[in-house]
């Protein structure tokens, strides 16, 4: 027998789960809105011409909508996130006595989707008290009765379940994703939830989410992005294909003479951290270092040859640093995707050799999925060194694979800045009383000032007996070297003078003349270069050279004694 009123209730909850009024109803049927009510209310029944369209704009069957039960299963899809097959009959036909309870499995669902992917079966049913939603993963069960009540579709957006690993090993990561939720990030990244260490396959995040419409399933590779839309109302998986990172600073010589510190600081400012170029300079310890090669080659001036100034720099800003040092080919992949992962997490990847001359520079952005890298280098205008850091130049495409790679990694915790600021003096302490032997090709600190001098004094290197190529090589290295060490001086000066607040009385006062120590030591050098340069000093510039750099050597000894007693 027809129940006029269980039909009416029926149309009622479908009409206010799609969002519509009864006016609204009425006009896309082109009927009164009085008849609407009457439906809804009992009293009458639709016209029987008007039943298909009715059941469309319900989203539903003319059987569903004439023969109410108690529990109907309105709509059912299982999904991989990716693949989505509407198997609503097939889970209906499981509904005895108002109740449903069946395992999620191709065996009873009846369909079967070849995936590496989590599998997740979503339900819209219908009792007598509403409309709602549940899901169930694979191999779970879904009990449901007239008493069970599931998630509803509240006009917002909620992600309800969450999901990582591979079909062999997944975890709920539903805990991360309401962490992430309080940042209110645009973008969800799947290399963003934690990995189980037994799984080497590709991994997924499965998200399953409800809005004004329904409930979705969706799902994204571990190097791929799950961004909202504009309404924040629904998630997609967004093209990684390419990803730039705008805004990273260009790189140049005014004012960040260092090639390792200028990428560092371009990338940490990036990510929104606070250091200046000085504060990074002077937390390395790289500020007070001095390297020379015996064979006049410029690579002297890398701060990362001989003492290793990363390791006090990355302690200082709270950094594991991830290194790839030269890799083989077969090892570039795995690289590259770790380059990819970085650049989508909003992290700059610091390498040297990217374009042009052997510099550090920072890798920008990726298209191709990472075939093609971008970057900024100190030669990114017409193969020169760029003189202004401020222009905003477009990246230049990375020519060379890097020697090396420096990767900012999982956050630590930071030291004080006391304690910083000893490691910065002990590094200086260190690398300038490091000694080599004396057939090794690069000298740093106190012997590395030495063989500097004695390659000055030595006529034979500078006479006519030398080739025009050879001693023009040589005069650059010079200049080149001495142009490092003004920048370097200067950046210990200003660090310094930042953090004698840190000490009090004596050791306040030591640390001052140490600041000004090393600001008198970068003005003489700076105009003994420029001298040079403009030749302003004649055939007598290398004895001028020598004087200072004898000078310089006997005042950073002295300056290593007196970092010495701030340190302990």
């Amino acid at each position: 027998m027809v129940d006029n009123y269980k039909i009416g209730n029926n149309i009622t909850l479908l009409r206010k789960e799609k969002g519509l009024t009864g006016e609204k109803l009425a006009e896309l049927l082109g009927v009164s809105g009085q008849a609407v009510s009457k439906w809804e209310n009992g009293k009458n029944l639709p016209e029987t011409a008007l039943l298909p369209e009715l059941a469309k704009i319900l989203g539903v069957s003319v059987d569903t909508l004439l023969v109410p039960q108690e529990l109907m299963i309105l709509n059912a899809v299982y999904s991989d996130g990716q693949t989505h097959i509407d198997v609503t009959q097939e889970i209906g036909k499981y509904v005895n006595g108002n109740c449903l309870n069946i395992m999620v499995s191709s065996q009873y669902i009846g369909v079967n989707i070849d995936t590496d992917r989590v599998c997740v079966l979503t339900v819209k049913y219908q009792t007598p008290d509403g409309i709602f939603y549940v899901y169930a993963i694979q191999n779970a069960n879904l009990t449901l009765d007239l008493n069970t009540k599931g998630f509803t579709a509240d006009r917002s957006f909620k992600i309800i379940g969450a999901y990582y690993g591979a079909v062999s090993s997944y975890r709920d990561c539903m805990d991360k994703v309401e962490h992430y939720a309080y940042f209110k990030w645009n973008e969800i990244p799947g290399g963003a939830f934690p990995s189980r260490p037994d799984v080497d396959e590709t991994e997924f995040l499965t998200l399953i989410y409800l809005n004004d419409e329904s409930i979705h399933v969706i799902s994204c590779k571990e190097n791929e992005i799950l961004a909202y839309n504009d309404g924040h109302t629904s998630l997609y998986v967004k093209d990684t294909s390419t990803f730039i990172l705008p805004g990273v600073i260009t790189l140049g010589l005014e004012g960040m003479t260092c090639t390792w510190i200028g990428a560092i600081y371009a990338a940490l400012k990036y990510m929104g951290e606070p250091y200046t170029y000085e504060q990074i300079y002077g937390m390395s310890g790289a500020c007070y270092r001095v390297g020379f090669c015996g064979v006049w080659d410029w690579s002297a001036t890398d701060a990362l040859r001989g003492y290793s100034y990363d390791m006090p720099l990355y302690d200082a800003i709270g950094y594991e640093p991830v290194w790839a040092n030269k890799l083989d080919k077969d090892k570039r992949s795995a690289e590259r995707k770790h380059i990819v992962t970085d650049i989508q997490q909003g992290k700059p990847v610091v390498a040297i050799h990217l374009h042009g001359a052997p510099e550090w520079g920072v890798i920008t952005g990726y298209s191709e999925n990472g075939k093609t890298l971008y970057c900024r280098t100190y030669y990114d205008e017409n193969g020169h060194m760029i003189d202004n850091p401020n222009e905003n130049h477009e990246y230049t495409i990375v020519d060379n694979w890097p020697f090396l790679i420096t990767h900012f990694g999982e956050r630590k915790e930071k030291p004080s800045e006391l304690e910083v600021l000893k490691a910065s003096l002990c590094a200086f302490t260190e690398s300038f009383e490091n000694r080599v032997d004396e057939n090794a090709d690069f000298f740093e600190g106190a012997q590395g000032y030495e063989k500097w001098i004695d390659g000055l004094k030595n006529d034979a290197l500078w006479d006519e007996h030398s080739s025009d190529d050879d001693t023009a090589r040589r005069f650059d290295v010079n200049l080149w070297t001495m142009f490092h060490l003004v920048d370097a001086r200067r950046c210990a000066a200003v660090y310094l003078t930042e953090n004698i607040r840190l000490f009090t009385g004596e050791k306040a006062d030591l640390l001052a003349e140490m600041a000004e120590s090393y600001k008198n030591i970068s003005e003489k050098m700076r105009i003994i270069k420029d001298d040079i340069l403009n030749k302003n000093l004649g055939d007598s510039w290398r004895v001028k050279q020598i004087e200072f750099l004898e000078w310089v050597l006997n005042t950073e000894k002295a300056l290593v004694q007196q970092a010495r007693t701030l340190i302990v």
